[in-house]
C-alpha cells in the first residue's frame, strides 16, 4: 500500500516533500520519528474498521476494477472523523457477491482477521432473496427443498422458504452455508430456471434492517473491543439465533429484531420441507 501511495504521489515527508522512492531509508532525527504526510495529512496509526454495507446491483465487490467499474469503495461516503485516522483505500470487500447480484457485504481493512466468517467449516449463515421465472413448479419445490438439487452439484442443501409467487416468477429466501461461488445462480440453472434477482438479506447475525442500496453503517465495535479482535462475541450471537438490524440513522442495534423481515415490516415464514399452497 505504501508503494502505491508514492507512485502516486500521496505520501510526503513533513519538510522534505513528495517521497519518489520506496527503498529510501529515512532515520529518525534527535530521537524524534519521521512525520509523513498522506494527502497533506499526517499519517496516523490504521485503526480497525468493519463496515457493512447495502451493495447496488451491478457493482463489483473488489478494491479497484481495471475496466473502470463501479467498486464499493467509490460509493463510500466515511465521517470526517473516521478519514482522519483509516486510508478509505484500504477498506476492501470481505468476501465476494457477483456483479448481478445486491444486497449486504462486509468491508474492513482488517480482511485477514475476518476470514473465518468465510471459512465454510464454520458454517455461517447467509440468507438471501432470490427470484426465478417461471414459476417454480410443486415438483420442483420438492426436489428444492429436500436436498435434491444440492445434493447433485455437490452442495449443502439450503434452508429454503416460500416469500411469494406469480403465474410467471417465484420469490423465495434460501440460506446457504458454505457460500460456493454462484451457488443458486448454478443450482436454479441446472434445472432450467433464471434468477432474476439475488439480494443478500443477511450475512452471520447482521441483517441489512432498513440499510438503503449504497449505503453503509459502521459495525467496528461488535468486532473490536479498545483493539482487540473479538470474533467470538459474533460467533455467540449467531449461536444464540440473535439478530443485529443495520439502520441507516444509529448504525446497528440487536438482538431484539429476531427474525424481522428485511424492511423490518414483517416476520420472515417459518423454513418449512413443504410448500404452502392456496
Amino acid at each position: 500500500m505504501a508503494r502505491e501511495w508514492i507512485r502516486s504521489g500521496r505520501l510526503s515527508l513533513d519538510g522534505v516533500g513528495v517521497l519518489g522512492n520506496w527503498d529510501d531509508f529515512i532515520p529518525e532525527e534527535k530521537g524524534h520519528p519521521p512525520v509523513f504526510l498522506l494527502d497533506g495529512n499526517p499519517l496516523l496509526e490504521d485503526v480497525p474498521v468493519v463496515l457493512g454495507f447495502n451493495k447496488p446491483r451491478g457493482v463489483v465487490v473488489t478494491r479497484t476494477d481495471p475496466r473502470g467499474r463501479k467498486t464499493p469503495g467509490e460509493l463510500l461516503s466515511l465521517p470526517p472523523e473516521m478519514t482522519r485516522t483509516v486510508d478509505p483505500s484500504r477498506i476492501v470487500p470481505v468476501g465476494r457477491l457477483d456483479q448481478a447480484s445486491a444486497g449486504l457485504v462486509l468491508l474492513s481493512n482488517r480482511t485477514a482477521l475476518l476470514a473465518p466468517l468465510l471459512d465454510p467449516a464454520r458454517k455461517i449463515p447467509r440468507r438471501y432473496r432470490v427470484q426465478v421465472r417461471p414459476a417454480i413448479s410443486l415438483e420442483d419445490w420438492k426436489e428444492l427443498s429436500s436436498g435434491t438439487w444440492a445434493h447433485e452439484l455437490g452442495f449443502l442443501p439450503p434452508e429454503v422458504a416460500l416469500e411469494r409467487e406469480n403465474s410467471r416468477s417465484t420469490w423465495v429466501f434460501m440460506t446457504l452455508l458454505e457460500g460456493r461461488n454462484r451457488e443458486i445462480r448454478r443450482l436454479f440453472e441446472a434445472k432450467g430456471y433464471e434468477v432474476l434477482h439475488l439480494i443478500r438479506v443477511q450475512f452471520g447475525p447482521f441483517c441489512l434492517g432498513s440499510l438503503s442500496s449504497g449505503q453503509s453503517v459502521n459495525l467496528t465495535g461488535w468486532f473490536f473491543r479498545k483493539g482487540v479482535f473479538v470474533l467470538d462475541i459474533i460467533l455467540d450471537t449467531m449461536s444464540r439465533g440473535d439478530i443485529i438490524e443495520l439502520r441507516e440513522s444509529g448504525g446497528a442495534k440487536g438482538p431484539d429484531l429476531q427474525d424481522k423481515d428485511p424492511d423490518g415490516s414483517s416476520r420472515f415464514k417459518p423454513f418449512h420441507k413443504e410448500r404452502d399452497l392456496p
